[in-house]
């Protein structure tokens, strides 16, 4: 830049200089002097925020390097959202990232043992025709008593899990707050090897073992043992009987909600080869939220998830965003041959560990949010009380199981209600029920 060095003798320089920068707010401002202020001050805003910023980038990764070497699998930003909730989910992805990768998860671990029969047992075990059944429905109880008053059950020999009576009631009694329907039946619930027998039998004899195959599970090999697993179907007036229940209509809610209280649709239309039956839009198999969460938002299988849980440990887990900002982390842990096997879990956060039916254990972390639902720790304020020595061989009880349930459960929720057990017009027996899905 070249300057006039007659205007800096003559002091016209200095002078140009002085008039620019040294304003005598007193008086009225120039144009010249206006946007000289203007100038200066966004000048110096915009070198401050370069400066902040760049410290306080320095001091993230400082305190946090694993985050870009360890590669944790956090969900990619052109993942299917979940339908109900694609605004939402976009809208706090950032906020969530940042929350992950800042957190320090396996800085603090321990272990625990497991025995290695304990891979059969678990909310997360995998039934199909590959893996038989070692579960028999232990801790089943019958609905008829205990369920809420916005569904149906066919009879006293429905039996789910006690573990999952409370997100079975919540699902429904949600559906009737928007529909305000209650024609809705369970139609059955767990279901022993004894009676499998009967229906793979009476089935391949009436209509082919091929045809069986496709539509019942071998006896030993039906995810009903588990006592983890419903079928729905519609209450028939004329006293007809058989599958009436699609999903279609307001009944797909159901179908497109039951992610949020932990269950999947286990037997998807086009992943026949994969599950290795029919499609089933009745059949509805409780894997926890977080699992439930990622299947249904991936629109996978079961068997799927399982093979991309393998894939993961606790220096690399899957990391799963839930719709109200749950973060949850999942990893997997083959088991020892024999004997027990040592599991690494955090010290500070809320977890819970599941058996996958054939090598190892799946353990599921609560980062942020409502915890860990039938965590070991706080297993029985959830599902209540059940005396098993008030049980028949089949697992029935003799007096009806009475729990004790959260109207929002959390874990330091202290007011707690007995549920409503009172007999409604819809209790009554569907006994001209009699036949049902049969995997």
């Amino acid at each position: 830049m070249n300057l006039n060095t007659d205007k800096i003798k003559n002091g016209k320089f200095v002078k140009f200089i002085k008039d620019a920068f040294i304003i005598d707010f007193s008086k009225p401002l120039s144009i010249k002097n206006q946007f000289m202020v203007m100038f200066v001050t966004l000048f110096v805003s915009t070198v401050l925020f370069t400066v902040v910023y760049f410290i306080n980038n320095s001091q993230v990764n400082a305190q946090n390097p694993a985050v870009s070497t360890q590669g944790m699998a956090v969900e990619s930003s052109d993942s299917k959202k979940l339908q109900s909730s694609s605004t939402q989910q976009s809208s706090v992805t950032k906020k969530k990232r940042l929350t992950v990768e800042s957190t320090e998860l396996l800085k603090k671990m321990t272990t625990i043992e497991k025995e290695h029969d304990e891979i059969y047992n678990g909310d997360m075990i995998l039934v199909n025709k590959d893996h038989d059944c070692h579960h028999d429905g232990e801790d089943v109880v019958s609905l008829l008593n205990i369920k809420s008053n916005t569904y149906i059950v066919a009879d006293d020999s429905v039996r789910v899990d006690k573990s999952i009576v409370d997100n079975v009631n919540r699902m429904f009694d949600d559906f009737y707050d928007i529909y305000g329907e209650t024609d809705v039946m369970m139609a059955c619930g767990y279901r022993s090897s004894s009676l499998q027998e009967e229906l793979y039998t009476a089935e391949a004899n009436a209509k082919g073992s091929e045809t069986a195959d496709s539509w019942v599970a071998p006896p030993g090999y039906s995810e009903h043992q588990t006592g983890f697993v419903f079928d729905l179907d519609l209450l028939i007036e004329n006293g007809t009987s058989g599958i009436d229940y699609d999903g279609e209509g307001v009944y797909s809610w159901i179908n497109t909600n039951c992610y949020r209280y932990g269950f999947i649709l286990r037997y998807l239309q086009g992943k026949e080869s994969i599950t290795g039956y029919e499609y089933e839009p009745w059949h509805f198999r409780y894997v926890g939220v977080p699992a439930a969460t990622y299947i249904m938002s991936k629109g996978i299988t079961f068997e799927e998830y399982m093979q991309e849980i393998q894939k993961c440990s606790y220096e690399k887990p899957l990391v799963i965003y839930g719709d109200d900002g749950e973060i949850w982390c999942t990893y997997y842990v083959k088991a020892e041959e024999e004997g027990t096997t040592d599991i690494p879990v955090p010290q500070d956060y809320d977890y819970k560990v599941s058996g996958d039916n054939f090598s190892g254990f799946i353990v599921t972390v609560s980062i942020e949010g409502n915890g860990i639902e039938h965590d070991e720790s706080n297993y029985e304020s959830l599902a209540g009380t059940y005396d098993e020595s008030k049980s028949d061989d089949n697992g029935t009880a003799d007096e009806p199981y009475e729990p004790v349930y959260d109207e929002e459960p959390t874990e330091n929720n202290a007011e707690e209600y007995l549920y409503d057990t009172e007999d409604t017009e819809n209790d009554d027996n569907y006994d001209d029920y009699d036949e049902y899905d049969e995997t």
